[in-house]
């Protein structure tokens, strides 16, 4: 049985709110794996779509929810990293 955390199964996104500039986020999928390094965080307002326009490099951004503020959102952006495509 999943551990049930904050109402959900699994909360992928329960430590993003940790991420600071230089981390490095790990995106698996059945294609391969990327890593990306945290270029941003900041909070935003839930209306704010500004971060997800399209740009000349691979950006991974996440938006997640900020604890007891419902009109903000926590966003974190972050920049794939040169050679590291990893299959």
């Amino acid at each position: 049985m999943l551990p049930i955390i904050g109402g959900y199964p699994i909360n992928y996104f329960e430590k993003v709110k940790d991420l600071q500039t230089g981390d490095e986020v790990i995106y698996k999928t059945p294609y391969g794996t990327r890593i990306y390094e945290v270029k941003m965080s900041t909070i935003i307002q839930d209306t704010d779509w500004s971060y997800l326009q399209e740009t000349d490099e691979n950006i991974i951004t996440l938006i997640t929810c900020v604890r007891n503020k419902p009109e903000q959102r926590l966003c974190v952006q972050a920049v794939q990293k040169e050679v590291n495509y990893i299959k």
